[in-house]
């Protein structure tokens, strides 16, 4: 079975957030900072897309890089 990282929130006084890699099937962990019985949570997904045109940060990456390269092939060819 694989493992992947949830969110925990333990279920003591300060309700401690913390992560961990589990197996799918576990529900609940012990705290690693108060040793209190910790359930797993839903946690957001999150990514980051390019602040200028709302691309994918890997399309973002391959279209500078494309644009850099035909830029230097273009300054080559005119010098």
């Amino acid at each position: 079975m694989a493992r992947r990282l949830y969110e925990f929130v333990c279920v003591g006084e300060e309700a401690h957030l913390f992560e961990k890699f589990t197996d799918e099937n576990n529900r609940s962990a012990v705290c690693p900072h108060c040793g209190e019985l910790s359930n797993r949570i839903t946690s957001a997904v999150r990514f980051d897309l390019e602040p200028f045109s709302g691309a994918f940060p890997g399309a973002y990456a391959a279209w500078n890089r494309k644009r850099a390269e035909k830029l230097k092939q273009e300054q080559k060819q005119n010098s």
